[in-house]
């Protein structure tokens, strides 16, 4: 299609050929305009040119030539357009299948240049014209489709409805007409279009709009704020954000040199991200640049409605500073309307319809649907189940609304109380059946129980306090939260003022769990002490327990294996009659108790009975649904089973405990999981992959501020030693970095990719494949040489030999050192050279 014509004919009475006979150049009609043409010229009176072309034609001489309106009113762009290539892409689809598509998204999110671009990058294809109706100067609704009229060029007939003369004027070819900011006429802005698509085969229409219009067959795409860098993006992660690149371009245009460098892209990035990805903000805060530094406006942006007052003179008047365009959306509403939106600012992050109830009170539902519906506030549905949040920039000029009106230290004491009941409520689930589901709901409001914490200790709210951060530590320490628990935890524990003895007795318990896994012994024990003091004047056997059982994994993160065993015993004791009694409570002592006791029998090199008490523990724990625990059990009996060279099996529960602390989401957990992967799976065959690893889990680890078991790392030494001497310091540190990014940059991705290898890898290799290391030991053999000798000669230790001479016999299924002298002198396996000691333990 090449489009509608380029000039039309003057009024002429004569008859239809002679019309046709004064086109002596069919150039200056083009094809598609002919039918109409035609049409008009066959009813052979005065008003063929009115019916074909409005009454345009009656102002021009007759016999003469008149210009059409313009076949585009489409502005020039002054600035770039950025990022969102994909969405014209999906906006075209869009438009095949659906003849109108609204854009709905908030104030400054960029719904007109998206519709704008969209209409410059594909004219062509609209041969009967692309026109951009600008709505929001228009206050009456009756105006609508004159408005339109007038940007198309169809003249106003007193005896013809406007809507008939727009629907002939339509209604030959293809035609786009972008409605831009149609929110304050909805209703008006419906009517006409759906009359026009009713009436006009070949028309389009984008509409730009904070709520959805409400025409039949209309599609919904939602514009939101551009990518932003994450928190933990390096700078080249930085420079490739839209988000970024929109800033930059920006402010080069009012700055003579780069306002952007290496040296200042995390200021950028968080810039970007506190004013949402909106591309308005960014603009504005991209301006300000040509009076402030970068790190200055990044230590201003959570001012952001102080900060962005510089307007842009040329753009409309609710697009020219941010708080503008946001009360632009705020003037719509009703006051029931508002009066919600404003409450909505108590809440931190995303936040659920019962958490809406619970704080705001009842009855809100609707107003809420219609707070989503006008694009103030964002609806969720890729988290399960859905949920709700406000854009943060929404957010501060709600605070500030809910300020005025006092009632926010309503609001904030609602908000304490609701979010302390939430975090009991999932204490109360601790390790059962419902565990996995109540760590997903504290993960989705953790920015809400920080805000519910700093609230109530800011307000002196001990009680408040210490019934929240008494009932996280569980969460804190699955979820990897550890620093962070602790310091909660030292602040609430030091306030002063009446605290219930129970919420008490559960922080000391919190701080000794999480002192423990980051193995401050000193902490961990003088917390539990008085934790375990509290719980025995309340008669708690069942807290009482699981205290005495992270005394236990103290001991054992201290090597003191028969300390922990003294404290199992004890906590088996205590709980003994809920254990006789069948109760849940002492299922689940006794089941982390024979696992305890596993932990301590690998400690000792009591594979067997490790594996057996880690079977038991499983056993226990699943009749309780304790997700976590059945994922330690797994993971001990991985070791041990390894350790008893039955590599099938190894593999077997290595995967399945990686893939439950993964679905869980434990960091500690998946880091062991993944170290104890690696040497169990990739030692043997791939030494790169285990070293990867090592640097993956001790990026966790660091993360965190925990540390590894010691037995543990004295079981995998050997293994992360012989991957050393493989690969050579150079390689094995080059692997151990990239370990290292990669769990930081794309944690899931890659424990999913290990899943994958683990699943898929080989039960057993056709060859045997030993390290250099065991190839040097296993050279040896045959010359009959003891451990020690071997030893001596390769500059190592005498138990690392021992430990390499039991790697080789599993690896060749030997039973005896002759059976692997026999294998050696078969392979013609080298000896090392005199004196020979290799690369370091």
């Amino acid at each position: 299609m090449t489009g509608m014509p380029g000039l039309l004919l003057a009024a002429d009475n004569g008859p239809r050929s002679a019309i046709w006979a004064k086109i002596s150049d069919p150039r200056l009609v083009r094809v598609e305009g002919l039918p109409k043409l035609d049409r008009a010229l066959a009813c052979g009176d005065d008003n063929f040119m009115t019916m074909a072309f409005g009454d345009a034609h009656r102002s021009v001489p007759s016999g003469g030539w008149l210009p059409s309106p313009p076949l585009n009113n489409l502005p020039h762009p002054v600035t770039s357009f950025v990022g969102r290539r994909s969405e014209l892409t999906e906006l075209r689809v869009l438009l095949q299948r659906h003849r109108m598509v609204t854009l709905v998204g908030a104030g400054g999110a960029g719904k007109s240049r998206l519709g704008l671009e969209f209409a410059r990058e594909y004219s062509d294809e609209f041969v009967d014209g692309c026109w951009l109706v600008e709505l929001a100067s228009v206050s009456d609704p009756n105006l609508v489709p004159r408005t339109i009229a007038s940007v198309i060029g169809v003249p106003e007939h007193p005896d013809r409805p406007t809507e008939d003369a727009l629907a002939a004027r339509l209604s030959a070819a293809p035609a786009l007409i972008v409605l831009d900011n149609c929110e304050h006429l909805v209703g008006a802005v419906a009517a006409i279009a759906s009359v026009l698509l009713d009436r006009c085969a070949g028309l389009r229409i984008i509409a730009t709009s904070r709520e959805r219009i409400g025409t039949a067959g209309e599609a919904i795409h939602h514009v939101r704020g551009l990518s932003t860098p994450d928190e933990s993006a390096d700078a080249a992660a930085i420079a490739g954000s839209d988000s970024t690149q929109l800033f930059i371009d920006r402010s080069r245009a009012v700055h003579p040199q780069p306002a952007a460098s290496n040296d200042n892209a995390v200021d950028i990035a968080r810039i970007c991200r506190r004013l949402d990805g909106l591309p308005l903000a960014i603009e504005l805060a991209a301006s300000r640049t040509s009076s402030l530094s970068v790190d200055e406006i990044a230590a201003r942006v959570d001012d952001q409605f102080a900060l962005l007052t510089q307007s842009n003179r040329a753009a409309l008047p609710h697009h020219r500073t941010l708080i503008a365009a946001v009360d632009w959306s705020y003037n719509l509403l009703s006051p029931a309307e508002r009066e919600v939106f404003d409450s909505l600012a108590v809440f931190s992050g995303s936040f659920r319809i019962d958490d809406v109830r619970a704080v705001c009170g009842g009855g809100i539902d609707d107003r809420l649907a219609a707070l989503v519906d006008k694009s103030l506030v964002v609806f969720d549905t890729t988290e399960e189940p859905n949920s709700y949040r406000l854009l943060e920039t929404l957010r501060t000029y709600a605070l500030a609304h809910v300020r005025q009106n006092s009632h926010l230290a309503r609001l904030e004491h609602a908000h304490a109380q609701h979010f302390c009941a939430v975090a009991e409520a999932a204490a109360a689930t601790f390790r059962g059946r419902g565990d996995a589901q109540w760590l997903v709901r504290l993960e989705q409001s953790h920015p809400n129980l920080r805000a519910a914490l700093a609230w109530s200790v800011a307000n002196g709210d001990a009680a408040t306090a210490t019934r929240i951060a008494g009932a996280l530590p569980h969460f804190w320490g699955v979820r990897g939260h550890f620093l962070e628990g602790r310091r909660w935890l030292a602040t609430v524990l030091a306030m002063s003022g009446e605290v219930d003895a129970a919420a008490s007795a559960g922080a000391w318990l919190g701080v000794g769990e999480l002192a423990t896994f980051q193995n401050d012994a000193a902490s961990a024990r003088n917390a539990l002490d008085r934790a375990a003091v509290i719980f025995r004047k309340l008669g708690s056997s069942a807290r009482l327990a699981r205290t005495i059982q992270y005394r236990a994994l103290t001991a054992l993160f201290a090597d003191d294996l028969d300390e922990a065993e003294t404290q199992i015993r004890e906590a088996l004791g205590v709980a003994q009659p809920a254990i006789d009694a069948g109760k849940p409570s002492g299922l689940l002592t006794q089941g982390w108790s024979l696992m305890l006791l596993a932990g301590v029998e690998l400690g000792r090199q009591q594979y067997r009975a490790a594996d057996r008490d880690a079977e038991a523990a499983e056993r226990i724990l699943r009749t309780v649904g304790d997700g976590e625990g059945i994922s330690w059990t797994s993971l001990i009996r991985a070791q041990a089973v390894w350790r008893s060279d039955r590599f099938t099996d190894a593999r077997t529960h290595a995967h399945r405990s990686l893939a439950a602390f993964h679905e869980l989401g434990a960091l500690f957990g998946l880091s062991t999981a993944l170290f104890t992967a690696g040497v169990i799976a990739f030692s043997r065959f791939q030494p790169s992959r285990l070293a990867e690893l090592v640097g993956a889990c001790d990026a966790l680890w660091n993360a965190m501020g925990t540390t590894a078991l010691p037995f543990m790392a004295e079981w995998a030494s050997e293994s992360v030693s012989g991957a050393l001497d493989e690969l050579g310091h150079h390689k094995f540190d080059l692997c151990r970095r990239e370990g290292a990014e990669r769990i930081q940059s794309d944690r899931d991705g890659y424990v999913r990719e290990i899943l994958d290898e683990l699943e898929d890898q080989e039960v057993s290799s056709p060859k045997p494949l030993l390290t250099r290391r065991e190839r040097q030991v296993a050279a040896l053999v045959p010359q009959g040489r003891t451990n020690r000798q071997i030893a001596r000669a390769l500059g190592i230790s005498e138990k690392t030999v021992e430990v390499h001479v039991h790697h080789i016999m599993g690896k060749l299924g030997a039973s005896s050192r002759a059976e692997v002298a026999a294998w050696c002198i078969a392979e013609r396996a080298p000896a090392p050279a005199p004196g020979s000691r290799g690369f370091p333990q």
